[in-house]
């Protein structure tokens, strides 16, 4: 007679593929963000738009930003998951980190560009950042 253990933990298969693809949606991201930025600052420099280069709330700015910030939720949510963390305390940690770290990069992005509109590029040398 063979005895075996009732299933006491049902221990889901890793979501290996969430990280992975939201690795490579968040690159993705992060580029058509780089491109956007560097068609604003063309803009800016060139004297082609009106509107001042530290006005960054725009939706070209916005959506790619968007879209790093929730690639980079689910890949620290999933990530935690596969280190035996339930679903809910992975992704809310990962939650609060990425609304902090998003809201502090914004608001640095945006004092980044005022130092440029007003210094020029001089202005972004490292002595002056610290």
């Amino acid at each position: 007679m063979e005895y075996t253990l009732p299933a006491i933990y049902n221990i889901p298969a890793p979501p290996y593929f969430l990280v992975f693809a939201a690795a490579i949606l968040g690159l993705a991201c992060g580029k058509a963000f780089e491109i956007s930025l560097k068609q604003k600052a063309d803009e800016w420099v060139h004297r082609r738009s009106d509107r001042p280069l530290s006005d960054i709330q725009e939706i070209r700015l916005m959506v790619p930003f968007a879209g790093i910030c929730l690639c980079s939720l689910i890949f620290i949510g999933s990530a935690l998951t596969i280190f035996a963390v339930s679903w809910a305390l992975g992704f809310t940690m990962a939650f609060f980190v990425i609304i902090i770290s998003s809201i502090l990069v914004w608001s640095q992005l945006a004092q980044l560009m005022k130092t440029l509109e007003e210094g020029g590029s001089e202005a972004l040398e490292i002595t002056s950042i610290f």
